[in-house]
């Protein structure tokens, strides 16, 4: 009995590498037929469903309403501070959403500003002593230049003597002493002889002599001039005077000199001057940091999204909102061929927005094609051949109030 039963196990499983194949190749195609049978139901299901179009248009596709998003980035490390906006909210371009601290910038901007004033009181001070400087320089030139002309004359008059026209005076004045000596003379004689005589007191011929000694002395004093004018001047004289010229020449190149002083003090002040645009450029650089701690909306949207929280510490360029666009929505479709395959770009659409109740113009800007999962492959019957899908991109920048992304958009195409 045992061994009957041994001969039909190993019978049964003879049996059984037989036909395992073919069972296998049985389920297979059966799980293909019913998954075949499952996506036509759908799309059949889906054609039912299809929204009616209005007269005139035929329904392309349906999608999500996009917009163009902007992420709101900070450009310098930091800790926010504030966040006026959430999730939602309407925001429009320059508004300020988002503060970060700002204590140590403050402080950088406040180094800048001091260093700054430091400057400009340098600047101040020698742009005033650079005017003195050069003040004290022309009154010192013109006064060495006036020093040199008196000594050159006192020089040239020492070369030549006196001038004829002192001669002539000099003579003119022994002439006039001469004639006051005569007179002088006669009256004391004559009051001399009535003193004598007893007509007139000895007073009066005292006080004729007196005027004839003195007329004798202004008679020598003119002589004794002109004969000094008449006569060459000393050499020594002559060397007082080149030497006092050399002198005024000499504080004359030290004033010349005192000029290139300025000029030095003309080179400091463009240094300072250079100093202050670059206290100036630190200026302005701790203030456009300054500046980048107020977060400010990029352009009129939606914020979308907000990646951080008041309290967090956000790294340069690291996102903090984003911003979605207004004015630019686009829906994005996959259409069959057969029907997309008649739109061309740049071609005019309508788009239903069924939450709004609305339906607004809009262009075709993209067709491209579909990947390989939209592509219905053709069965094994004869003249059957796949059916590709289109992606195709419908924007419109008519504004729709209420309007926000993901809202539901069908998308229809005109008849014929």
């Amino acid at each position: 009995m045992k061994q009957t039963w041994s001969r039909w196990f190993r019978k049964a499983l003879a049996l059984l590498g037989v036909v395992w194949k073919p069972l296998v190749g049985v389920a297979v195609f059966s799980a293909v037929v019913l998954t075949g049978y499952r996506w036509l139901s759908a799309q059949a299901k889906a054609n039912a469903e299809r929204p009616s179009a209005a007269s005139g248009w035929l329904y392309l596709g349906e999608g999500a309403v996009e917009a163009t998003e902007v992420n709101l980035s900070a450009k310098i490390p930091g800790r926010i501070a504030s966040i006026y906006v959430d999730e939602g909210e309407r925001v429009r371009r320059g508004e300020v959403v988002v503060v970060l601290e700002s204590e140590e910038i403050d402080a950088k901007v406040r180094q800048a500003q001091a260093g700054l004033e430091a400057t400009d009181a340098q600047l101040e001070q020698a742009r005033l002593a650079v005017q003195m400087e050069a003040l004290r320089a022309e009154d010192q030139v013109r006064q060495a230049k006036a020093s040199v002309e008196a000594a050159r004359a006192r020089w040239e008059m020492a070369q030549n003597g006196a001038r004829p026209e002192e001669i002539r005076q000099a003579e003119q004045a022994v002439e006039a002493a001469k004639a006051q000596f005569t007179v002088a003379q006669k009256t004391w004689n004559r009051m001399e002889a009535l003193a004598k005589e007893g007509v007139i007191p000895q007073q009066k011929a005292d006080e004729a002599e007196g005027a004839f000694l003195a007329a004798q002395a202004q008679l020598q004093a003119a002589e004794a001039k002109l004969q000094l004018a008449r006569d060459a001047v000393r050499e020594e004289e002559k060397r007082a005077a080149w030497a006092a010229l050399q002198a005024a020449e000499a504080n004359l190149q030290l004033a010349e000199h005192a000029r290139l002083q300025v000029q030095l003090r003309l080179r400091e002040l463009q240094a300072l001057q250079a100093k202050r645009d670059v206290s100036r450029a630190q200026v302005d650089e701790a203030r456009a940091y300054q500046k980048q701690t107020l977060l400010r909306a990029p352009v009129d949207g939606i914020v979308s999204r907000k990646m951080a929280e008041v309290g967090e510490v956000v790294a340069a360029g690291m996102p903090v909102l984003t911003v979605a666009q207004e004015g630019r929505w686009w829906v994005e479709v996959f259409a069959d061929e057969s029907i997309a395959g008649r739109v061309e770009r740049g071609e005019e659409v309508q788009v239903e927005l069924p939450a709004l109740g609305r339906r607004v113009a809009a262009r075709v800007t993209r067709i491209l094609p579909a990947a390989d999962f939209a592509t219905r492959r053709a069965t094994n019957e004869r003249g059957s051949f796949d059916i590709r899908s289109l992606h195709l991109r419908v924007e419109w920048s008519q504004p729709v109030s209420g309007l926000v992304k993901g809202m539901t958009a069908r998308v229809y195409i005109r008849k014929g």
